[in-house]
């Protein structure tokens, strides 16, 4: 993702994206991913095989949720507000079988 940063950032800003879920996005564990007008809320998946993450548009208030109970599948999740209620959004993963 890194290396492709630019064009992503270019991407959200020409469509005006609010939020953006990806997955595989192939950072270090502990890299920290930032955009100029996105805050990046992700999950680092071990073996280290890819990430997932939220891109949430600053001004947005989000918060990171807990997402209990799923052991099979990656997951992260965020929580914002949309006209005064409360809408989570979910990044999914389902891990390759190890090989």
């Amino acid at each position: 993702m890194r290396g492709r940063k630019l064009e992503l950032e270019h991407f959200l800003k020409q469509h005006r994206v609010e939020n953006c879920l990806s997955n595989k996005i192939f950072l270090n564990i502990g890299h920290a991913f930032r955009l100029a007008i996105y805050g990046c809320h992700r999950k680092d998946i071990l073996p280290a095989v890819g990430d997932i993450a939220i891109l949430v548009r600053r001004g947005i208030v989000y918060q990171s949720v807990p997402f209990p109970g799923l052991n099979h599948l990656k997951i992260t999740a965020t929580q914002i507000v949309l006209a005064g209620k409360p809408m989570k959004i979910l990044a999914v993963s389902l891990p390759l079988p190890a090989q």
